[in-house]
């Protein structure tokens, strides 16, 4: 209440004002007949009470009058007078409806007329008379044997108002038009069991085929749709966001709940804490049934490529086998065991494209890819203990990984047959380090072998090193060493991860 409600509903305060002036009357007209005196009480208590009450009306900050039974105005302050435009002396006495005719069938005339009838105040706000576009708010209150009426300007605070509500309104229609998205907010709750939904946006009925309204008092409606495999890491990865308060997104399928269609569903939300302490989660819900066909579709072509690739390199494969079959006998090597060779380096490739897939060509772990070249020359584990490895976690593009798996496979073969691995002391070790470097970072890869039998320097380059030394090392933008020191081979690689 302000401060006019506050000073016209004290009748203790105005009783004691009542009864000062009572005692100071009684004192002054001492000793006169019972008449005068009580005549000259009363006309004085009147007097004093509406001198401090005009006091107090005229300080009150808001506009204000009072009208008799009879619709006159009986009290006008300075702030109505202001706010009419009009002297007050010439609105006294006049009845309201003929000093504001304008007024006649307002609901301001209406409300005014209820509290006349009925006695009971009401506070209320609505458009000036004959002002358009201005809002008042209004305290009205009987008022001897009138009324009282307290106003002041709520046009700014309207007009903020109504674009607030303006603004809103267009949320809730982007929100509740999303094709493929759901917008909805939740209370965070006592606890994790007792959140609940404050706000859905009417799409969720496109998308999850529930009503929005329905949401708020179930949110088991929405979760309930979620399929039985999806339903525990769901709940899992909800339960430590809420714990934790931070933000959530995770993917699931559903069935819509009136066409039975299983679709995908994305659902991102987080934490907000509002002004009064309280955390709300602001969250979208999207369907990604399409994202997740395409993703399935690419997959799939993926398969058939790296299978195409596969039917390619067993060509290869047969055509080198053709090839070779009738190649002259003079060769350094025997012929089976230059097809060999050739078969084994095709199979390096391939296996690099297999790695390659599974990562959708792209890009791959080099531990993945080191793996994988390995894989041929593990056959128990005391052959597994024999090649160390050191390394921070790498990625790397498609190339790069093609050229590594060629290297370590020409590495590997060349141990096997005349290096650390041809001998069961022997051992490789590969480290790799990522570098700093003017142009921007480096993979820096050192092997070398121990323990296997002394190494002489080659006195031909055979085709497994000029493959590393020159074509890969070109390939890659990179340098290339291979020494030949008499504890065993070693291999330095030094090539751009950019």
């Amino acid at each position: 209440m302000n401060m006019l409600g506050t000073v016209l509903a004290s009748p203790v305060d105005l009783e004691q004002l009542t009864g000062d002036f009572a005692a100071s009357v009684s004192e002054q007209f001492k000793g006169a007949p019972d008449s005068a005196l009580q005549e000259a009480l009363a006309h004085t208590i009147e007097t004093k009470v509406q001198a401090q009450l005009s006091v107090v009306l005229e300080g009150i900050g808001d506009a204000f009058y009072a009208l008799d039974d009879q619709w006159r105005f009986s009290y006008i302050n300075r702030a109505a007078e202001s706010y009419f435009g009009e002297p007050r002396h010439s609105m006294l006495h006049q009845v309201i409806w003929d000093v504001f005719p304008q007024s006649g069938g307002t609901e301001l005339r209406r409300r005014y007329e209820e509290v006349l009838a009925s006695g009971q105040p009401h506070v209320f706000e609505a458009e000036a008379v004959g002002r358009p576009g201005h809002y008042l708010e209004f305290r009205v209150f009987p008022f001897k044997s009138g009324l009282g009426v307290s106003f002041r300007d709520r046009t700014e605070r309207h007009c903020a108002e109504e674009e607030m509500r303006e603004r809103q309104a267009q949320i809730s229609a982007l929100a509740d038009n999303l094709p493929l998205g759901m917008v909805y907010q939740m209370d965070n709750g006592v606890g994790f069991e007792g959140r609940r939904f404050i706000y859905v946006s009417a799409s969720c009925e496109r998308l999850n085929g529930i009503p929005a309204d329905k949401v708020p008092g179930d949110q088991s409606l929405l979760f309930n749709l979620i399929l039985p495999e999806f339903r525990e890491s769901v709940h899992r990865a909800q339960l430590e966001a809420h714990a934790q308060l931070k933000p959530l997104d995770i993917e699931f399928a559903i069935r819509h709940a009136k066409t039975g269609e299983i679709r995908w569903q994305r659902i991102v939300d987080a934490p907000r804490r509002l002004p009064n302490g309280k955390i709300v989660w602001d969250g979208i819900q999207i369907d990604i049934t399409e994202q997740k066909r395409s993703e399935e579709h690419q997959r799939l072509l993926l398969n058939e490529l790296n299978h195409r690739v596969k039917n390619t390199l067993a060509t290869v494969q047969s055509l080198a086998a053709q090839s070779f079959r009738g190649a002259a006998t003079q060769s350094l090597q025997p012929l089976p065991s230059a097809c060999a060779t050739f078969e084994a380096r095709l199979f390096a490739l391939a296996r690099a494209h297999d790695v390659l897939t599974r990562e959708k060509w792209e890009g791959a772990e080099f531990s993945d890819v080191l793996t994988e070249a390995c894989a041929p020359y593990r056959t128990d584990e005391a052959e597994c203990s024999r090649v160390e490895t050191e390394g921070p976690a790498l990625r790397i593009s498609p190339p790069m990984a093609l050229s590594f798996s060629m290297i370590l496979h020409e590495l590997f073969t060349n141990a096997l047959k005349y290096g650390a691995l041809s001998t069961a002391s022997g051992v490789v070790r590969i480290s790799w380090s990522i570098l700093a470097g003017p142009s921007g970072p480096r993979l820096s890869l050192r092997w070398a072998e121990r323990g296997g039998p002394p190494v002489t320097p080659p006195t031909r380059k055979g085709f497994g090193s000029r493959l590393i030394q020159d074509g890969l090392a070109r390939e890659l933008n990179g340098t290339v060493s291979l020494d030949y020191e008499p504890d065993g081979v070693v291999c330095t690689i030094d090539v751009p991860l950019s």
